[in-house]
This record gives C-alpha cells, structure tokens and sequence, in this order.
C-alpha cells in the first residue's frame, strides 16, 4: 500500500495537475466544463485553488509520496461550502466552466440538496489518480487513511461518484449507493454511503 501523508502549499500545484489528468474526460466533469477551455490549463488551476481552500478550511488534502494521487476530504460538520471557499473558486470556475456556470452551479446546488444532513461523517468531495499510475493502490490509500478512522471513531463516510464503472471500486471500500441522480440533461452521479465498521 502506497503512503499517505498530509499535503503541503507547495504540493498544490501538482495536485491541481494529477486530478485535472484524472477527471479528463470525466462524463460528469465534461458536461460541466466549457468545451471553449483548455482543459489541462484550466481544470488544473480549479484543482489546485479547490485544495488550497480546503487546506485553508476544514479540508484534509491527502496525496501519496510522489503526488501521484490526492484526495480532498472534508471533516464531519463541514460539507456544505463557505463563502469564502466559494470566493476563493470564483475566477477558477469562470474561466473553466465559462457560459456553463449556470449549469455547474445548478449541479453543486443539486449535490448539496441531496448530502445527508445525518449523521456526522466525512465527506470524499475529490478523489484522482493520475491514469498513468491508477491500479497501483494509491486511491485505496488514500481512502483507507481516512475510513480507517471512521471505524475508529464510529463515523460515517459519504461520496459522490461521476462514472458508473467506479462504483463496484468504492462498494469494495465498503460505500453503497443511496441514490442515483441527474442534474438537468446532465449524465448520472451516484451518492454512496458507507457506514463505520466495527
């Protein structure tokens, strides 16, 4: 199993790399973005400021050794986004999502309607590896560092997941899907939920 370690200022700028390269093409994640913006460019500057909010925030900002992976967790009592973090996203989502703001906000308005108010428990609001290394067990680690805890302390652990094909990866990390929902002509995302183990 990869390492896990906490993620520093200086490793935003490749976290903001590895998860661009690990959404490209994300059914979810395209529909949102303008087609008019450089993904790459564009989606890397979203990453990295997303991070570096949570860093800042209630955010734990997980990657391994090499940033070959990362994950955003937010801890229990802190899912639904601040102003200043929405602030901090701003000038990111314009360039990104451009004439489809609109759109990505009706989405984020949609998850956060649909985010379990029960009970206390830590939110998977990102989780990326870059294709060149996925398979190698770093978003287990980077999942474990966390629901390892979660059984520890009796907490809950919830997800959104864009792709179908993920969903049989995150039931092994013991989530199951709550619900299926679609945002407008949008494709589908799948709430999971996973209890403590005991």
């Amino acid at each position: 199993m990869p390492d896990v370690r906490s993620a520093t200022p200086a490793d935003l700028p490749a976290i903001g790399r590895t998860l661009a390269a690990a959404f490209d093409g994300d059914p979810v994640w395209s529909h949102l973005a303008s087609p008019r913006a450089d993904w790459s460019t564009r989606a890397s500057a979203w990453f990295e400021a997303e991070a570096r909010s949570q860093l800042k925030g209630h955010g734990e900002v997980l990657v391994d050794d090499e940033v070959r992976g990362a994950a955003i967790w937010v801890q229990p009592g802190h899912w639904k986004g601040t102003l200043v973090e929405a602030l901090s996203l701003a000038a990111p989502s314009a360039r990104l999502f451009r004439t489809r703001l609109p759109r990505a906000m009706a989405n984020l308005t949609l998850m956060e309607r649909k985010h379990p108010k029960e009970p206390e428990h830590w939110y998977l609001a990102v989780l990326g590896t870059d294709p060149a290394h996925q398979g190698s067990g770093i978003g287990s680690a980077l999942i474990r560092a966390v629901t390892d805890r979660c059984d520890d302390q009796g907490l809950g652990a919830y997800l959104e997941s864009s792709k179908e094909q993920n969903v049989p990866y995150y039931a092994r990390h013991g989530f199951e899907v709550r619900e299926r929902i679609t945002s407008g002509d949008g494709p589908p995302m799948w709430l999971m939920w996973r209890d403590p183990k005991g």
